[in-house]
């Protein structure tokens, strides 16, 4: 329920700034020693915190009152209306001998229930965009995105920021922020591991449960996509010979899949209410409590989403917009930095999404979608180059539901040529079909990518004939490429790679 005043919690004089302790103090023991010492009487509370640490102070006993709101339900929900002991608060007493204990559990509080977690996506958002991180643009940001009301004075989140850095998740240097992802998710219970929490299970049958998470199929599936989706997103290797003993049958005894098999056709697997309860629910609370997407909405089908993007409601379709990028990251197995554009700015025609991929060879991904009945053009791929540049993006991605110019095409290729990123494109043809196959988008991007090296190596050392235009040679190669294309992929390179260096291989039969 929005608070009256605000809706981060109140913390004025309740942080470790404003609490002077000596070297051997925590600043949040001292505290809970004094309510433990004065449960059910706010006034003494109010005494010993003003002899404790503003007896120096002008007025000692208004800055004790505001450390009490700051553990009170309008701040950091310590102690109830009565002054009692919250379970909360009382977990965090019984804690004071464990302080790193202590922390932690304050923070993931802080984190879930406080909007903690969405200030510190909001950060990433801001240095996604090339915005400084300072104290006003983070309260702007939790107004604009979550329609928060946050007074134009408070400085509630410098506070949050400190007590959360108690825990080690960030530093409390003015405006330069320092992240610590994986200690956020070992807190909060999301990092990929801890999700799946699927120790039992040897690494191909992990893999394959994992990408069944990022597909969530609407009806049964055929295995062979589920494999090629887990071996791009987790780069393991899964043979298809005998996958029934090593990686469907594990997966059936421990309830996660059924699956049939049909001689001479494609085995078909359909998830369980165990995959849907330990699998996919967890999955989706982490990106949804990342990107700001409902997990409802997450669940959603392509097609549903495609429909939504058609909405009259702008909300509607600039949700449905956001959530196609999201799903289009995670079946590549990027992981969510932040928003550079979302859908709020430009009545859902157009987002901006930066993504990672944290594997082998580290890229940044800058994931742009528009949807618009026109083609992307060069101006729009130009657009979204120059902003790769500051974004420090190895690859862009274009999604275009109405087509992609020739134009965009070959401006695409002459940036490439020269500069050191790929640029992708996909059509509304390619997303409508990803529903009944999640495999189609990957092969897509993989020939792409095929293409980009293909013209990168041919171009290295080329130089324009005299008195030619450069233009035209271009396009003259772009149709021996296109032309002579499956004949080129024969002699491509075999070798481990990624989305950025992709090559063709055949695929297997199903046993």
């Amino acid at each position: 329920m929005p608070r009256t005043t605000t809706d981060l919690p109140f913390g004025d004089a309740f942080s470790p700034a404003q609490l002077s302790v000596e070297d051997d103090e925590e600043e949040l023991v001292v505290v809970l020693d004094l309510i433990e010492q004065h449960e059910g009487d706010p006034d003494a509370f109010d005494a010993a915190i003003a002899d404790r640490f503003f007896s120096d102070s002008p007025d000692p006993l208004n800055r004790a009152k505001n450390v009490r709101l700051g553990v009170s339900p309008v701040g950091y929900e310590i102690t109830d209306e009565d002054f009692m002991f919250t379970d909360l608060g009382q977990q965090l007493n019984e804690l004071k001998d464990k302080q790193n204990e202590m922390y932690d559990h304050f923070a993931r509080h802080i984190l879930l229930n406080l909007h903690g977690l969405e200030g510190i996506e909001i950060v990433e958002d801001l240095e996604a965009e090339g915005k400084r991180t300072i104290n006003a643009n983070i309260k702007q940001e939790y107004r604009d995105q979550y329609g928060y009301h946050i007074d134009g004075t408070s400085n509630h989140w410098s506070q949050m920021r400190a007590w959360m850095a108690k825990a080690g998740i960030v530093n409390t240097r003015s405006h330069k922020y320092d992240i610590d992802r994986a200690r956020i998710d070992e807190l909060i219970g999301v990092s990929k591991d801890d999700t799946l929490a699927l120790e039992s299970l040897d690494p191909e049958p992990t893999a394959f449960l994992r990408a069944l998470a990022l597909i969530n199929p609407p009806g049964k599936i055929r295995n062979s996509v589920v494999r090629k989706v887990a071996e791009e997103a987790y780069g393991v290797s899964i043979n298809q010979s005998n996958i029934s003993k090593r990686v469907l049958n594990p997966l059936e005894e421990e309830g996660y899949i059924e699956w049939e098999h049909r001689d001479g056709k494609a085995n078909r697997i359909h998830t369980t209410d165990k995959f849907d309860a330990d699998v996919l629910k967890p999955t989706l609370e982490s990106i949804a409590q990342r990107s700001g997407i409902p997990r409802s909405v997450l669940r959603k089908s392509y097609d549903e989403l495609m429909e939504e993007m058609d909405s009259d409601s702008t909300y509607e379709k600039g949700t449905a917009l956001e959530t196609v990028a999201i799903k289009l990251g995670r079946l590549i197995g990027l992981d969510f930095v932040g928003w550079r554009v979302r859908s709020v700015e430009t009545n859902g025609s157009e987002i901006d999404v930066v993504m990672d991929d944290v594997g082998k060879a580290f890229t940044r991904w800058q994931i742009q979608c528009k949807n618009t009945k026109s083609e992307l053009t060069r101006d729009h791929v130009a657009r979204e180059v120059g902003i790769s540049r500051t974004l420090q993006t190895n690859v862009l991605l274009m999604i275009g539901r109405g087509g992609v110019s020739k134009g965009a095409e070959l401006f695409a290729a002459q940036v490439m040529q020269s500069e050191n990123i790929t640029i992708l494109f996909l059509t509304g043809e390619e997303l409508e079909q990803l529903d009944e196959r999640p495999d189609v988008m990957i092969h897509e991007l993989r020939g792409q990518s095929n293409r980009v090296q293909r013209i990168k190596r041919l171009r290295k050392d080329r130089r324009a004939d005299e008195g030619e235009d450069a233009e035209e040679v271009r396009e003259r190669e772009e149709r021996a490429l296109d032309e002579y294309e499956e004949e080129l992929s024969e002699y491509q390179p075999r070798k481990d790679t990624n989305l950025t260096e992709f090559i063709e291989e055949e695929d297997d039969e199903d046993d």
